[in-house]
């Protein structure tokens, strides 16, 4: 059994590495995706949910129209006013055939009200992240 063992180390100690570098890398993509919602956050206050939709990913596109998720976005707007504050509550990383997939859970605080908001980011070459999907659970949006 000590024979095994001695000769399984290099492989664990490998197998390690890599997962802490795979670790640094997600942390990074987290980071990133962290810094899209800003941007995100930044347009819809300005009420420029087009440049959000034009850089949005294909299937985003595929999803919905330019024109409901517009009407999404303004009464988002309309309704909570602008981000007053914004903070992570969850996350998940899924690697599928079609890219690797980042969700961000953000429970976020606007002017008239709060809501918990998800944002799914499609990490593509280079590192690139574009927005494959947005949601919001807001009772304030709800009644406002």
């Amino acid at each position: 059994m000590n024979r095994l063992a001695r000769y399984l180390m290099p492989f664990a100690a490998a197998a390690m590495a890599a997962a802490m570098l795979a670790g640094c890398g997600m942390k990074q993509s987290f980071q990133d995706a962290s810094a899209e919602v800003g941007q995100f956050h930044a347009a819809l206050d300005a009420g420029n949910w087009q440049e959000l939709w034009s850089r949005g990913d294909p299937q985003l596109h595929k999803a919905t129209t330019r024109d409901r998720f517009g009407k999404l976005l303004d009464a988002v707007h309309r309704k909570l006013g602008k981000v007053k504050d914004s903070k992570q509550v969850g996350w998940n990383a899924e690697a599928a055939t079609g890219g690797t997939f980042l969700t961000l859970t953000m429970q976020t605080t606007f002017e008239k009200g709060t809501g918990t908001e998800q944002f799914v980011y499609r990490k593509g070459e280079g590192g690139t992240l574009t927005l494959v999907g947005y949601t919001i659970q807001s009772q304030d949006m709800m009644l406002n």
